[in-house]
């Protein structure tokens, strides 16, 4: 029965995606606050010399108003994931209502009496998309001036409104100056946040190594454990074949029965042949005949992950004709009756160590032993056993080819 895979740790907003948050959770309050403004100008457009033009006004209002939902309504949906189209829209929401806003100020500059009244509500107006625009600095920085620029323009066009102009321009410098002082704190608390998330990430990611590094522990344990009563169960039939025999156990009986024990501490131990201190590892080539797909692969695995280059065919005339042509280090055959045959090439390919791949049978060893093989690797090929039969094969019979590749 399969574990269920874990739930990924959800990824940290950065601080300008906090903030980008922060001001869509403010724009349905936006639209509120709009909408309540609307019956202030209503009535002070009322009291325009062009009280007409308000119809205009209104209607710019309106589709402003829309098009600020239909945005709002956007950014609930799974499309608002993309950053920098939530950016965009957010952005194009802003400039709506600074158009809205410029054209109220258009209006008002034709006013008559009404005119300065109706600058400053549009000024307002300029102000409030200041506070919705603070808790992200982009949207700030391009929504603000652009929200300020219609009604400012508009007051300093008349010099009669120089006193009323400088004071609104005043009043948006201070509200501007507020709004970058409370998105550089908000900024700031948005980096904590940032970086606590990050560290509940990491802290949830160490969480779930532990956990698989357990899980690893319990699987290699049962792992060892089978490899135990494999190996167990291999000694056990070689010296109950050797109790059966009327004679005493041949040297070859002895001799398998005591690579099992070795090959069983060595997975006890996880020991691996290891090279002197100091003396950098070989890498090796090998030439494998091994008949069987699966168990040629298994092998090739094997040898790779020890480091040696690897040279594999499963007819023992290619393995012949490679033998005589290549300039080996070792050879593991998996063919027994290959094993006289490599061992009769003429030259340095007749000396190349020869690793035998016998079975758990003790007379499969002795046939490998008698056919001319240096050392024995028994099915199933264990990493350690296997590191183990080259240093003893190479011990036995150094390679005609003394390179000293390293890995």
């Amino acid at each position: 029965m399969t574990s269920a895979k874990p739930a990924e740790p959800a990824r940290a907003l950065t601080a300008g995606e906090q903030g980008m948050k922060a001001q869509a959770a403010l724009l349905p309050y936006a639209l509120l606050g709009f909408g309540v403004s609307l019956p202030i100008f209503v009535w002070a457009g009322s009291h325009a010399a062009n009280a007409a033009w308000m119809s205009a006004c209104l209607g710019a209002f309106a589709v402003g108003w829309g098009a600020f939902y239909g945005i709002v309504d956007w950014l609930r949906t799974p499309a608002a994931a993309d950053l920098r189209r939530r950016a965009r829209m957010q952005i194009a929401g802003g400039l709506i209502w600074a158009g809205a806003i410029a054209s109220v100020a258009a209006f008002a500059h034709f006013a008559g009496p009404a005119r300065e009244t109706l600058l400053l509500l549009s000024l307002g107006a300029a102000v409030v998309c200041i506070a919705f625009t603070t808790p992200w600095l982009p949207s700030l920085l391009i929504v603000a001036p652009a929200a300020l620029a219609g009604p400012l323009a508009a007051l300093f066009v008349h010099p009669e409104d120089a006193p009323i102009a400088r004071l609104g321009l005043a009043a948006t410098a201070l509200a501007l100056a507020i709004a970058l002082l409370v998105n550089r704190i908000l900024r700031a608390q948005y980096a904590l946040a940032a970086d606590r998330e990050r560290l509940l990430a990491e802290r949830a990611e160490q969480a779930e190594a532990a956990r698989r590094f357990a899980r690893v522990k319990s699987e290699l344990a049962d792992t060892l454990s089978d490899e135990l009563r494999d190996g167990l169960t291999g000694v056990a039939h070689v010296l109950a074949a050797a109790a059966r025999g009327r004679a005493a156990p041949s040297r070859g009986q002895i001799g398998v029965a005591l690579d099992a024990v070795n090959e069983l501490l060595a997975i006890v131990g996880g020991a691996q042949a290891a090279p002197e201190a100091g003396t950098p590892p070989r890498r090796l080539r090998i030439l494998t005949l091994e008949p069987d797909p699966l168990a040629a692969a298994a092998l090739r695995a094997s040898l790779e992950q020890l480091g040696h280059q690897i040279v594999q065919t499963a007819q023992a005339a290619r393995a012949v004709e490679l033998a005589r042509i290549c300039d080996l280090d070792l050879m593991v055959c998996g063919d027994l009756g290959a094993i006289p045959t490599l061992r009769a090439l003429p030259g340095g390919a007749g000396a190349t160590p020869v690793v035998a791949l016998v079975g758990q049978e003790a007379a499969d060893a002795e046939a490998a032993l008698a056919a001319g093989a240096d050392s024995l690797l028994r099915r199933p090929i264990a990493i350690p056993a296997a590191a183990r039969a080259i240093a003893e094969a190479i011990a036995a019979s150094p390679p005609a080819n003394d390179r000293a590749a390293v890995a």
